[in-house]
């Protein structure tokens, strides 16, 4: 059985938390000036940790902002039906964008949406430049993945360079993610067809018709897999 311990020797005992008071105290009194410059350390790092978080949700929202203007432009001049002088009227908005906030995540769409401005404008060469940046910043997103895989594909067959254009293509039929590949399918039977590859086209068109019978795309798959 365990000792009772009286009023008197539990006095005695030491309290932990006023020894450990104890001895915090004396050795802020004895190394007063490096505590103080820590404790000064401790709070200018606090203060730039929230400015950073301060400032990169600035620059998200200037982004944004200059997004959201980029594209009105757009849509205004588009008006016209000329996606040359669109693309020629926000071509420099939107280089500001990329310049200034290409690590952000409104600059990186911003680069997406540009691109379909350059493919659109029959800017082949710069669209294709940028799916490939936008491939590497949405490489852990699959459909979006797969949406910019298929620019690629849209821009080379623009091109006429039907080899890439198939390359591209067939990467979205063999993803993981199969929103896409009825679609993929079909732009990939069309180049062959435009690369006078009856056989591959036959046989491309025939797997969207045995694979996708609710596919948009069923009825001219099946017609032309039988052509």
């Amino acid at each position: 059985m365990a000792q009772k311990l009286t009023r008197k020797q539990l006095f005695k005992e030491p309290d932990e938390f006023i020894t450990f008071s104890g001895k915090l105290i004396q050795w802020l009194t004895t190394y007063k000036q490096q505590a103080t410059i820590a404790a000064g350390v401790v709070f200018a790092l606090l203060v730039a940790t929230v400015g950073f978080q301060a400032y990169l949700h600035h620059a998200e929202n200037r982004a944004s902002a200059l997004l959201t203007e980029s594209l009105a432009q757009y849509q205004t001049a588009m008006k016209a039906n000329d996606p040359v002088k669109a693309y020629q009227t926000v071509e420099k908005s939107f280089s500001r964008i990329l310049d200034d906030y290409s690590a952000r995540r409104m600059g990186k769409i911003a680069g997406i949406e540009f691109a379909n401005i350059c493919f659109r404008a029959g800017e082949f060469d710069k669209a294709i430049s940028l799916y490939k940046t936008a491939l590497n910043d949405f490489s852990n997103a699959p459909f979006y993945r797969n949406l910019i895989l298929s620019s690629l594909g849209y821009a080379f067959d623009g091109k006429k360079d039907y080899e890439s254009a198939v390359k591209y293509f067939e990467m979205v039929t063999t993803s993981t993610d199969t929103s896409l590949k009825d679609l993929s399918l079909y732009n990939l039977a069309s180049v062959y067809e435009k690369m006078g590859n009856k056989e591959k086209s036959k046989a491309t068109f025939a797997r969207i018709a045995a694979e996708f019978p609710n596919s948009t795309y069923f009825e001219i798959a099946k017609e032309k897999s039988l052509g």
